[in-house]
């Protein structure tokens, strides 16, 4: 007998209906050259970014939000490919491949690629441990 045995479903699956903000959190190492002009750049190798998504979710019937996997597949097949182990300039849009912009393009694939049920509220971007930015679904309006 394990002590598990004894437990049986819940009268009610659903403890609250409030809404609640899932995070997932994402790294990924590539290579960019980045601009300060038309003839200042930097060579970036191996750049490891990090950064988090906040994505506003309803609770269901049996007191989940969006499931956290869907999330990763949706990063893994729509997101990853442009940004993972690739040369930035030759896969994203052409611009310039700032932190900044890399953070916008990010926003434009989730929230194109969310169900309407879902709200994307919030980037946060890493260059590094110390430094990055923060989109917010007030700025994007």
């Amino acid at each position: 007998m394990n002590k598990f045995d004894h437990i049986r479903p819940p009268k009610t699956y659903q403890y609250r209906s409030n809404k609640v903000l899932i995070k997932n959190k994402f790294q990924f190492v590539c290579d960019n050259r980045i601009y300060f002009s038309e003839t200042a750049y930097k060579d970036l190798k191996n750049q490891l970014y990090h950064f988090n998504v906040e994505i506003l979710s309803p609770i269901d019937a049996y007191g989940l939000a969006l499931d956290f996997n869907i999330v990763d597949k949706l990063y893994d097949e729509h997101i990853a490919p442009y940004l993972d182990k690739q040369l930035l300039n030759d896969t994203l849009p052409e611009m310039n491949t700032t932190a900044e912009n890399i953070t916008f393009w990010l926003w434009e694939q989730f929230d194109k690629n969310l169900s309407n049920a879902y709200e994307l509220c919030k980037i946060e971007f890493f260059e590094n441990d110390r430094q990055g930015l923060v989109l917010k679904a007030e700025l994007m309006k």
